[in-house]
């Protein structure tokens, strides 16, 4: 009899597969049987937990995005000794493997445009968009009222766009130069432009934190 976290175990299975397919293959080639191939179990086991090719996507798109959230939330969780510092190590985690890398960018690429034209795809996309928009907006927060400052709602969500999209695209800068990647000097390039941005001091990368 098949227990739940066994149940549990072959589907997350399954969706590493779907992700790995899709990095690999591109999404057009991720269909049920591609992606039975590549865990190597039936076709007939995928439909037993997904009703349909769209279930199984959903459910790496999913995985995918709440992966690249939680290797840049751990890193500040209560770690740190100041607002500022949580912020830094943040932001510099968003700057790092396993968010940096070129699988990573593929992936992205590759579920883009369901996320443009799929109601449930462009649903997760938001949820994590929000959640990712709000880790930045309360540690923004934090730092600038460490020094003093109050700025107001609309002010925090100008600067966690802000500072967000300035991530974006330098997480696709160090993805797409990869082979030649100086990761200190992105997270520094990060630092700086974050600091420019929020008007605080942010440091650098230490030894101790790399």
């Amino acid at each position: 009899m098949t227990t739940r976290r066994t149940g549990n175990d072959r589907e997350s299975a399954l969706i590493d597969a779907t992700l790995t397919c899709i990095a690999r293959e591109g999404i057009a080639a991720a269909t049920v049987r591609n992606i039975a191939d590549y865990a190597g179990v039936t076709n007939g086991l995928i439909r037993f937990y997904f009703k349909s090719k769209d279930g199984i996507l959903q459910a790496a798109y999913r995985r995918f995005l709440e992966r690249l959230f939680e290797a840049a939330h751990g890193h500040h969780d209560g770690a740190a000794t100041s607002a500022r510092e949580r912020l830094e190590r943040y932001l510099r985690a968003n700057l790092s493997p396993p968010i940096v890398t070129p699988d990573s960018l593929l992936l992205w690429a590759n579920f883009l445009p369901l996320a443009h034209h799929d109601a449930t795809m462009a649903d997760i996309r938001r949820h994590w968009y929000a959640r990712t928009t709000r880790a930045f907006r309360d540690l923004i927060q934090e730092a600038l009222e460490e020094r003093g400052q109050a700025p107001g709602e609309r002010e925090l969500r100008r600067l966690a766009v802000a500072v967000n999209g300035l991530i974006d695209g330098l997480w696709i800068e160090g993805a797409l130069s990869a082979e030649t990647l100086d990761l200190g000097e992105l997270q520094a390039t990060g630092l700086d432009a974050a600091s420019r941005l929020l008007g605080l001091p942010l440091a650098p990368a230490t030894a101790e934190d790399a």
